[in-house]
């Protein structure tokens, strides 16, 4: 059936034309937007927040939550981002502080780190000691290094050169042009990889012990529990609804809304009563245009839900003062394809609000599966081979070998499959991470599927239940938290929307080439 009509409903559009930023902005605002650094020295990073404990200081961008718990035991918790604890969706930062240090006084602390959304980093100082760990899917980024005996810790390597000298010893010039960098425009690296070769980055899953010097496994620990489709998406169905409810209180939330799962399964997991106050959208970027897939159907999805639905034009380029603003950010930044998609952002969406994104769902969703069909993971090779180029790169090589060798027999004892656990840590927790990094100078972002304790709970549904690339969970999550969004398609391609998809595609190559051919 072709699904494809010329009718959008209950639409606005927002664009952002094309327009460099101002110098307030440049000066104020965007520069390590929502960034942090921590590190024993001195640093001038006017207008930023400050915290001394202990013997750090700690910077915050003037946009990213800074909470500070001091207990009278001589140990101090730093939280940076936000938390949402779907079991107390009252609770703000403060509660959830509160909450952790009494649980932690009983030993039991990193259960409800486990079942906490959000995107945070959290130190713990505890006397000499410091311990740090993120959200489930690392999606608020730890960088770090030491020099002599000095800990130094910072959302990417740009902000901590603030604090240290990085030497360059070539890695950034051998990623820019290898074949990986090449073939993908969304190109990143192993989570523990970053491009200068004294700088380390937290994987999730991991604590980082710095007195050890050290990061430690603290999820999967044990067999994970065997489940049903159905009871496993009824929980999670709870824990996103409990979640979207406590994330709506704290702050204006937005929603990119596509043809997709995910995304839906967000919308229809948003309590009805907080819907009305959603921004939702569709990014109209690279080839996309109205008459797409994503933004018609997503249009029609929004009408069913009671809402109403933005488009907002990405594909505006920046100037000059962009291009130096993102690229600074970020050593990986992605200029040329989310550095555009950014500048739409920053100007079409509206300010203040927290953007809903579905991802880490696809963490059980089988993502490198083919046909229904497991990949052969045997070995690092295996590993290295689901990302071309990847095995042309030694210092790829080597952070993939070690992890496949420390990994492989956790997988095969907590029977999560080592290539869910490699999308989890290493996608998710990079590809995923970065762009969000990236992105943190037009949004601040929170991922509903990153809670542990849910994601362990969809990953003991059987393998073979979820070859579908989880479109089965998915949709028995919707059909338990809103049945009627699944009266609408899915993600169609055929009629005319194949038709528009080509015609746009081949217009975006042909304008990209021109531009390519102008700039030489």
């Amino acid at each position: 059936m072709c699904y494809f009509t010329l009718k959008f409903c209950n639409v606005s559009s927002v664009s952002a034309p094309t327009r460099d930023v101002s110098r307030s902005e440049s000066s104020t605002l965007l520069r390590f937007r929502r960034q942090f650094l921590l590190t024993p020295r001195a640093v001038e990073l006017p207008g930023w927040q400050h915290e001394r404990v202990g013997d750090h200081n700690v910077y915050a961008h003037p946009e990213l939550g800074l909470t500070v718990h001091r207990s009278d035991a001589d140990v101090t918790l730093v939280l940076l981002g936000f938390a949402i604890d779907p079991d107390h969706p009252e609770h703000d930062d403060a509660a959830v502080l509160e909450l952790l240090a009494a649980d932690r006084r009983r030993g039991s602390e990193q259960a409800t780190i486990d079942r906490l959304s959000g995107r945070f980093v959290l130190f713990v100082f505890d006397g000499p000691d410091l311990h740090v760990q993120t959200d489930a899917v690392g999606a608020r980024a730890v960088e770090y290094t030491w020099t002599g005996d000095e800990f130094h810790a910072a959302s990417q390597s740009f902000l901590l050169a603030e604090a240290v000298s990085l030497a360059d010893s070539g890695r950034r010039a051998v990623f820019a042009g290898s074949r990986h960098a090449q073939l993908d425009r969304e190109a990143f690296l192993p989570a523990d990889v970053t491009l200068f070769d004294q700088v380390h980055r937290l994987i999730p899953n991991h604590r980082l012990d710095v007195t050890e010097r050290r990061q430690v496994r603290v999820w999967p620990v044990e067999p994970v529990a065997q489940t049903t489709l159905e009871e496993a998406a009824g929980f999670a169905a709870g824990q996103l609804s409990a979640s979207l409810e406590a994330a709506s209180f704290r702050f204006p939330l937005s929603l990119p809304l596509t043809a997709g799962y995910d995304s839906r399964a967000l919308l229809a997991a948003t309590p009805r009563s907080r819907r009305s106050r959603v921004f939702v959208y569709t990014l109209l970027y690279r080839h996309l245009g109205r008459l797409s897939a994503d933004p018609h159907i997503a249009s029609r999805v929004a009408r069913r839900a009671g809402v109403q639905h933005h488009l907002v034009d990405c594909r505006g380029l920046p100037g000059a003062e962009w291009r130096r603003l993102y690229t600074g950010n970020s050593p990986l930044a992605h200029y040329d394809d989310w550095g555009i998609i950014a500048q739409g952002m920053l100007h079409g969406l509206p300010g203040g609000h927290v953007t809903l994104k579905g991802n880490a769902s696809e963490i059980v969703r089988n993502f490198y599966w083919h046909d229904g069909a497991a990949p052969p993971t045997r070995d690092a090779a295996d590993i290295l081979a689901l990302h071309s180029g990847w095995s042309e790169l030694p210092f790829v090589v080597d952070a993939v070998e070690h992890w496949f060798e420390a990994t492989a027999p956790i997988a095969r004892a907590s029977g999560v499959a080592i290539d869910d656990l490699f999308y989890w840590e290493h996608r998710c927790g990079s590809w995923q991470a970065q762009s969000q990094l990236e992105w943190d100078i037009a949004q601040e972002a929170f991922m509903p599927f990153g809670n542990r304790r849910m994601l362990a709970r969809l990953l003991g549904v059987p393998a073979r239940e979820r070859a579908d690339h989880g479109q089965a969970l998915l949709r028995e999550i919707m059909r338990v938290t809103d049945a009627e969004v699944l009266e609408l398609p899915f993600n169609p391609s055929g009629g005319g929307y194949r038709a528009v998809d080509v015609f746009l595609k081949a217009r975006h190559r042909a304008r990209r080439e021109l531009r390519r051919l102008r700039a030489t």
